[in-house]
């Protein structure tokens, strides 16, 4: 086969080497640039009036208030903090970090839209990028064109369409697989050697090597003649092009006999090896004698370049050709035009949202528990944040639940900013937000929490996962925080709300959904992030559970979903409890079991007197000398105790009950303890005299200093506690300690005085006040 000699300069060596490092070929004629995010003004017919929109800002300008606001609320990250101009906004919209963000939010056939935006040849038009895909003109490239549009991931006019730079960057150097331009792909070239190519292709000789690399591109944009070309290729080169077309677009081969063939383009020295370049087998001067082997004969068509000394590369416009009319049918292998069909099982809704709302009742009273015991018995905040695995299994003991489950209450809790790290202390302490919260109703409570969870970043599931040091992740850290959380929930929760009411599906089939509308936000990790998710939203009572299936997202989950003001959501969960009852039905076995949700002034009252045992539809109560000694201790008497039972009871009290409130009455406040270092005082001193003769008591070093009164050298609670546990039912006092009626000095709750509060950036809402101003200020002052 005749070549010609390569002839390369060291300039031409040079200009290779600068022409690989574009990320796109120079434009056709009649096009605009498309390297940076301004351009001149493209061409319009004859007569007809230009807009000159030379930039992003310019396009942006045009824009009104409205249109401003939906992309403000689409791209959030855009109004943090508020730009001062419409320049400023176009700045901070053609940031790398803000494109990588909205280009997440895409889904796959909008996202694969985008790649075929950016890899088109110029000028481009939804009509050339439908073409390019493959795809039928039904109108479903506009729409997404559209979207791109609305989010300022590409703009221009519709004959110049123009995606951002730092979008074409986002995609790779390789979008979709694809090699560079014909331009690059043979730069190395020296103009005979190109001419030797049109000769071999039956095409007619050009005055240079631009345009015979335009030759060459337009006879890959011809799909009769590119493939009447093919016919002639010997056996094994389709073969070859099959290993490229879908990417990798780099091959590599082995090494060339005596360096570089005669009439063969040379390696940029500067030239980097192509990224997972695909083994296409021996060199072409190795594997024919004749000079008809498969990768020779690509390469002396210009239809592989040659890219380094063992590489070959397939250029963009031939891969274009192959796919559409070779390998595929368009642009994408699997072009993700319709979204996976998710199989919908139904079940009955009115019994879901009573499931979850059953659920939603329960998980405020664990946040209390949990930040009651912390404030009692704090956990230390740990050198590197957060707190310890010990306090953890710890407070999951104390719960009653798992560790996984007493981990997501702490981190709700935190998220709603009713637990911080107090500085003063150095204890994870319940903050004043939390008394608040106290005095707020059930159903406002779960609504606090709810709205709290849907907007918070933190990732419980994280918790006790060893971290890149093989180190457990500790509760309340900061390693528990994840950005990718808030969205995620939404989403997942948004897929939900797309089944019909009581319906639900395999979670698996859930995620194909969600990673189609989201295919930048998925894989193994993300996949990992939704099994906590569902979890939690079941936990928090967002989600009734279902077996083997995602589960059904609950009325007032959907409430949630939506934004709705506390009191609304509050609403919402209430319209899915029964109503409040004011009586329980107590036992003879010390129990008594609340049919209902109980009010919550009865509600209050009972778990002080009584210790729950189980907790769900119909909560269940146990009456123990410890419960009702609490009651005593928080100041109240025998006669408040009976009068509450007797009128709260639907039957009458059993006499086991009265006895054992007698009981523990008779005992509590015989002996009681104040603060001189500390103090036992008795009403009289044959029962002190008892108690010091104890040997169970040797060790709390009591010492008698009066009849009727001892002082120990601990502290009130560790003297307290310590009688306690030896069988005495002892009363805290206050400092005087006179009058006929002692004084209950109840334990003072420890509260955090100085920390930094939990905060995460709320996402601003479409239509939203603050949206809609700020996107009226920037089309006013343009």
């Amino acid at each position: 086969m005749p070549t010609e000699q390569p002839g390369h300069s060291a300039e031409t060596t040079r200009a290779g080497a600068r022409a690989k490092t574009r990320a796109v070929g120079d434009p056709a004629p009649g096009g605009v640039s498309q390297s940076s995010d301004t351009a001149g003004p493209p061409a319009a017919p004859a007569g007809a009036p230009v807009v000159r929109r030379r930039s992003l800002a310019d396009e942006l300008r045009s824009w009104s208030a409205d249109r401003l606001a939906e992309l403000l609320a689409a791209r959030p990250d855009l109004a943090v903090p508020p730009p001062a101009s419409i320049a400023a906004l176009a700045e901070r919209a053609s940031q790398r970090a803000s494109v990588a963000l909205a280009m997440d939010r895409l889904d796959a056939f909008t996202l694969q839209v985008l790649q075929a935006l950016a890899v088109s040849p110029e000028p481009v038009t939804a009509a050339s990028t439908t073409a390019l895909l493959g795809v039928p003109d039904d109108g479903r490239v506009p729409e997404a064109v559209a979207t791109l549009r609305d989010a300022a991931l590409v703009w221009g006019p519709d004959e110049g369409l123009r995606p951002l730079v730092n979008a074409r960057e986002a995609l790779g150097e390789n979008p979709v697989g694809l090699g560079p331009p014909l331009v690059s792909a043979l730069n190395n070239s020296s103009p005979a050697w190109l001419q030797g190519v049109l000769r071999r292709l039956g095409l007619h000789a050009t005055a240079d090597p631009v345009t015979a690399v335009g030759a060459l591109a337009a006879l890959a944009a011809d799909p009769p003649r590119m493939r009447a070309v093919l016919d002639q290729a010997p056996a094994g080169a389709e073969a070859v092009l099959e290993k490229l077309v879908w990417g990798p677009p780099f091959g590599r081969v082995g090494p060339w006999i005596g360096g570089s063939r005669p009439g063969a383009p040379a390696a940029d020295p500067d030239a980097a090896p192509g990224p997972d370049a695909e083994p296409l087998g021996d060199s072409p001067e190795s594997t024919a004698a004749d000079g008809g082997s498969p990768l020779e004969w690509l390469l002396e068509r210009g239809i592989l370049g040659r890219w380094t000394e063992d590489t070959v590369v397939l250029p963009r416009e031939i891969a274009f050709f192959l796919r559409r009319h070779v390998f595929g049918s368009g642009l994408h292998r699997d072009l993700a035009a319709d979204p996976p069909a998710v199989p919908v099982a139904r079940h009955d809704a009115r019994h879901a949202d009573e499931a979850a709302a059953a659920a939603a009742t329960a998980a405020p009273r664990r946040v209390e528990e949990l930040l009651d015991a912390w404030a009692s018995g704090p956990p230390g905040v740990l050198r590197s944040g957060g707190a310890g695995i010990r306090d953890l299994r710890r407070t999951a003991l104390l719960l009653d639940v798992s560790e996984e489950e007493a981990a997501f209450f702490a981190e709700l809790a935190y998220s709603a900013g009713l637990v911080a790290a107090d500085l003063a202390s150095g204890f994870w302490l319940p903050t004043p937000a939390y008394d608040r919260w106290l005095d707020l109703t059930p159903d406002r409570r779960w609504a606090e929490l709810a709205a709290a969870w849907l907007v918070s970043d933190r990732a419980a599931g994280r918790v006790g996962v060893p971290d890149d040091r093989n180190r457990q992740v500790a509760p309340l850290s900061p390693e528990v925080a994840s950005w990718a959380v808030p969205e995620l929930r939404r989403d997942l929760l948004g897929e939900l709300d797309r089944l019909p009411a009581g319906g639900t599906a395999a979670v698996d089939a859930l995620v194909d959904r969600l990673f189609w509308e989201r295919p930048r936000r998925s894989g193994p990790a993300v996949r990992q992030l939704v099994d906590w998710t569902l979890r939690e939203a079941v936990w928090l009572g967002l989600v009734a559970p279902v077996r083997g299936a995602a589960g059904i997202l609950s009325a007032h989950g959907r409430a949630a979903l939506l934004g709705l003001p506390r009191d609304a959501l509050a609403a919402a969960l209430s319209a899915a409890l029964p109503d409040p009852v004011r009586h329980v039905l107590i036992q003879g076995d010390l129990t008594a079991i609340a049919p209902g949700p109980l009010a919550p002034d009865v509600a209050r009252e009972m778990a002080l007197v009584a210790d729950i045992e189980s907790a769900g539809a119909a909560t269940v109560y146990r009456f123990t000398t410890a419960s009702v000694r609490r009651a005593f201790d928080a100041g109240r008497a025998a006669d408040d105790l009976h009068a509450f039972l007797a009128e709260h009871s639907l039957h009458e009290i059993p006499q086991a009950l009265t006895y054992l409130v007698d009981d523990v009455a008779r005992r509590h406040g015989r002996i009681r303890v104040g603060a001189a270092v500390s103090y036992v005082r008795a009403d009289n001193d044959a029962a002190l005299s008892e108690m010091l003769a104890d040997r169970r008591t040797g060790g709390l070093g009591l010492r008698r200093i009066a009849p009727g009164v001892a002082v120990s050298e601990l502290p009130p609670e560790e003297l307290l506690e310590g009688l306690r546990a030896n069988g005495y039912a002892p009363m805290a006092e206050n400092e005087d300690g006179s009058g006929a009626t002692p004084v209950v000095a109840t334990p003072r709750s420890r509260r955090a005085t100085s920390f930094h509060p939990y905060a995460v950036q709320r996402p601003a809402l479409p239509g939203s006040a603050a949206v809609v101003a700020l996107a009226e200020d920037l089309a006013a002052g343009g």
